[in-house]
């Protein structure tokens, strides 16, 4: 008799182990993003602080050309990000100042622009400060592009725009509208 408790304690066991076995298991967890340790703010704003001796902030984030605009006592600084926005890659230079602006309004007009060619590979960009009464901005020399612009402070603008190639034609070519679509200014620069 103990020989047939064996073989049914036996066969229960294979029974058990083939029913945990066969069993379907639940789908796997996907694995946590990475965090980074610190925010792409706090990156940003680090490496704008040790240039600059402050930072006020990120003022804004532009999701297709992977831009981020940073702003401290002394100017706006862009800065390239990696395509998720966590880490920080590199500053795009001059930052545009804001002394310097005022300081060369009549020489200027309401706008200035600085050109950086190759930022990477492919990613060229134009940007630059403008004041309230330059409401639109058309960049003649590169196919009568209109740039994007965010309000900054008081009666200053950004506008930039970026492009997918390595180099934008220079000198470039700008005409500046008021809001009645007079032209209030019309420019080439060579950076």
């Amino acid at each position: 008799m103990s020989k047939k408790w064996l073989l049914a304690v036996l066969c229960i066991g294979i029974i058990a182990i083939y029913f945990f076995v066969s069993r379907p298991s639940s789908p796997a967890s996907p694995a946590p993003p990475d965090i980074p340790a610190t925010s792409l703010e706090e990156q940003v704003c680090q490496r704008v602080a040790d240039q600059d001796g402050d930072c006020k902030g990120i003022r804004f984030f532009d999701a297709d050309s992977h831009l981020v605009f940073a702003e401290s006592s002394t100017g706006i600084t862009p800065a390239l990000t990696n395509n998720e926005f966590t880490e920080f890659r590199k500053f795009i230079f001059p930052m545009l100042n804001f002394q310097e602006f005022n300081e060369e309004r009549g020489d200027r007009g309401p706008i200035i622009w600085q050109v950086k060619n190759k930022v990477q590979k492919n990613l060229s960009i134009i940007y630059g400060f403008a004041e309230d009464e330059a409401k639109t901005i058309v960049i003649n020399s590169e196919s009568n592009v209109q740039p994007n612009r965010f309000f900054v402070r008081d009666n200053l603008w950004v506008w930039y725009a970026t492009f997918q190639k390595d180099n934008v034609k220079l000198p470039v070519k700008v005409t500046v509208y008021d809001a009645k679509g007079n032209i209030i200014s019309r420019g080439n620069e060579e950076e």
